[in-house]
């Protein structure tokens, strides 16, 4: 077995601006300092409440829930807009339908509420592409393990039978947690060497050298099954 378990923003949707605007706009409605793109992009995958909490650490938990409500509604008025659309980065979709038709399964462990797991899942007819997914309200944050130990006991996969794959330093410590191979991307939300630092196994740069790092994952598991076949 092989299971590919997949962050979301950052990773297979470019949701940068967004995020980043969705951000501004709720500090705007509740009368404090708009964060900059460096602070807000240090603190996505992780569950918003959490998140918002740690990129503001000075606000009460009244004001970083209401912030956090905001945030939520900014979101809702994007996605009410006709012309509003959050791109998939090129090869993720290709790169999905690939795996899937080699035998892999597929997950999902994503800050997102599961509000935002089944809009993202509606919108590109994902539905039957994953097998499972967990979110921010299955339990606790990333970098916690939670999330991607869900997906490995919903599915029977033992963890060196399993990858992770994420734009972010908390995917990347996740996965370390629950002894599962991490692998980052270079074109979300964090860079290079705080993947490095949060001890990716592999860093790629495209979905081409990101497909040959699964297949070259998938072998390795192929071989040991064989080893320990004799």
């Amino acid at each position: 077995m092989k299971l590919a378990v997949w962050d979301v923003d950052g990773t297979l949707i470019d949701s940068r601006s967004s995020i980043f605007r969705a951000a501004v706009e709720a500090a705007h409605a509740i009368n404090i300092d708009p964060p900059s793109y460096d602070q807000v992009r240090a603190i996505v995958g992780v569950s918003l409440f959490d998140a918002l909490a740690m990129m503001r650490p000075d606000l009460d938990p009244e004001t970083i829930a209401a912030y956090t409500h905001e945030f939520q509604q900014a979101f809702l008025r994007f996605h009410a807009d006709p012309a509003f659309a959050e791109s998939l980065y090129l090869g993720a979709e290709e790169t999905l339908q690939a795996l899937k038709s080699e035998g892999w399964l597929l997950g999902m462990a994503t800050g997102n509420s599961r509000r935002g797991v089944r809009r993202t899942l509606e919108k590109h007819g994902w539905d039957d592409l994953f097998d499972v997914t967990f979110c921010a309200d299955d339990g606790p944050s990333k970098p916690h393990p939670h999330m991607l130990q869900c997906n490995l006991n919903a599915l029977g996969v033992a963890t060196h039978e399993a990858v992770m794959i994420g734009d972010a330093s908390h995917d990347m410590k996740m996965a370390r947690q629950a002894h599962v191979h991490a692998i980052g991307v270079s074109w979300g939300f964090h860079t290079v060497e705080e993947l490095q630092l949060a001890g990716a196994h592999d860093i790629v740069h495209d979905f081409t050298e990101l497909k040959a790092a699964l297949d070259a994952f998938a072998a390795d598991v192929c071989s040991e099954h064989k080893m320990a076949s004799y």
